[in-house]
Parts: structure tokens; sequence; C-alpha cells
């Protein structure tokens, strides 16, 4: 795993799309996007782009308001030790579902309704502190959890097993995480490594990512 301080504008428009979803909370498909709007129109209806933005996450959580699940998973010490190249030594992940506010006009199908946020925290080895960040998840052919403002983005698949959670890091955006909370220094970009690719995690009681609440809002 490597990291980097942020920058650049690649992500410019996940930028635009994040603050206007997480702060206004506005619809997709709300006069917020025009300009996203028109990109549909090129690429395809409207509709089918709405309906296959959270597509892929409804099987892993039901899209109702308050609905949330809590997936973590600590590396022990032997499994550490025949990865020493690993980094993370623990990781936590919650998805949740909100409603848009002010409710879209006419809306009635769950993509119209519900929007889905995660937050999550990883622990390295050297690091004393947790790192946090926040965003939002959507899907398309695969499923993409972003953080604000060209944060970076990891993905999602829904493991085979039961109540299992697959999260991969990239090692081209990364993440953009944090510590303690603490947004306005010290941001730091965790990308893929070695032997920090990909993470399975396994659903645990919702009381385990109660820190991480206050971090998707």
């Amino acid at each position: 795993m490597t990291e980097e301080k942020p920058g650049g504008d690649a992500g410019l428009f996940v930028c635009r799309q994040g603050v206007l979803n997480r702060s206004m909370r506005i619809h997709p498909a709300g006069f917020a996007f025009g300009a996203l709007m028109a990109s549909m129109i090129v690429c395809g209806s409207a509709s089918a782009q709405t309906e296959s933005r959270i597509a892929a996450l409804i099987p892993i959580l039901t899209p109702q308001l308050g609905n949330k699940a809590c997936y973590s998973r600590a590396y022990d010490a032997a499994h550490l030790k025949t990865h020493p190249k690993q980094r993370i030594t623990a990781m936590t992940f919650l998805l949740s579902v909100g409603a848009y506010d002010p409710r879209p006009e006419g809306a009635t199908k769950p993509e119209e309704l519900y929007y889905y946020a995660f937050a999550m925290s990883v622990s390295r080895r050297g690091d004393k502190k947790l790192l946090r960040t926040s965003g939002d998840c959507n899907s398309g052919e695969g499923i993409l959890c972003a953080v604000d403002c060209d944060g970076g983005s990891v993905t999602l698949d829904k493991a085979p097993q039961a109540n299992t959670l697959i999260v991969r890091l990239n090692n081209e955006t990364g993440i953009t995480m944090f510590h303690d909370c603490d947004e306005s220094k010290g941001a730091v970009v965790v990308k893929a490594g070695a032997d920090d690719k990909v993470f399975r995690l396994d659903k645990v009681e919702a009381g385990a990512c109660r820190s991480l609440e206050d971090d998707e809002k």
C-alpha cells in the first residue's frame, strides 16, 4: 500500500456530484444536475442511468431509510506474519441508506427516493492513529464508493459467502483518509500495495460502526 498527499483536478466531476449530493441531497435527476442529465441523454436514457445507480447495492442493503450494515475485520498476528507487506491491520466499513430531501416530485421507485452513503476506517502498522473517511456509493458496472472533491474511491463486491463484503483499494486514485476526523490537515491518500488490495470483511453488530456514523452525515 502506498500513500501520498491528495491533489489534482482529475476528479472534478466526482467532487461536484459529491458536494451536491452530500450537502444538498438533491436527487441526481433534479435541476442541480443539468450537465449530468445532458451527458445521460448522450449515453442513454436518464431513467436507465438512474436505475443502475443503486441496482448493485440493493442485494447488499435494502433501500429503506435508516437501514445500515456494518462490516469489519481485524487481522491477527499469525496472518500479518505471513503477509509482511500488508500494512492495513484492521478495516471497518459502514454502509447506510438515506432519503433525498426534499423528496423529488413524483418519485416512487427506490432509486428515485434513496441514496447510499459509506464511512470507513483503517488501522495500519506503525500508525497509532485511526484513518477515517466517508462519501457516497453508486453502482454501474460495479459499485464505487467515492469521497467528495476528488478524494478517490474504493470498490465493493458482495462476496459469495453470506454476510461478507469485499472492499478493493485501487492504485490509481487511491482514497483520501484523515486522522482523528480532522479534515483540515493530515490528509493521506491510501492506495493499493503488494498485500493491500482486496479485503474480505464480515458483517458484525451495528455497534461496531457507531464511531463511524457521524462521519456519514
